[in-house]
């Protein structure tokens, strides 16, 4: 299986002689999940804010150049975290959790009904 990303918001996944465009609207549709807002991984900034706003003042995560160490997230979320990066993401890298994902995180750890402009789009952050 391949996933090549063509753009921001296209992949091509391959599969057995199975070829397959996905966009977030193919993956909205097929899983029922609200597209919202276009949301991109590269929107740094927004997911600085999510990292630094998650930890509350008793916990210290330890940051390396590309994230947060995942084993050093506040139970559960080092938990949450592996479970969202190798069932949803797919992403294989499993020790170091990067700023998007804080978004997502946050989102999880505070139950807040955010405003649309922030909301994330889960067919937009799994592609």
């Amino acid at each position: 299986m391949s996933l090549r990303p063509h753009s921001k918001t296209h992949a091509t996944v391959s599969f057995r002689g199975l070829t397959l465009e996905l966009t977030p609207d193919f993956i909205s549709r097929i899983t029922s999940l609200p597209l919202e807002l276009p949301w991109s991984k590269e929107e740094k900034p927004l997911g600085q804010v999510a990292k630094k706003t998650f930890f509350q003042p008793d916990e210290h995560p330890v940051e390396d150049k590309n994230g947060v160490r995942r084993t050093s997230l506040p139970p559960p979320w080092s938990e949450v975290s592996y479970q969202i990066m190798k069932y949803i993401t797919c992403e294989g890298r499993f020790s170091i959790v990067d700023g998007y994902y804080f978004r997502l995180l946050h989102e999880l750890r505070y139950g807040m009904d955010l405003p649309t402009a922030r909301k994330l789009s889960l067919p937009y952050f799994i592609l």
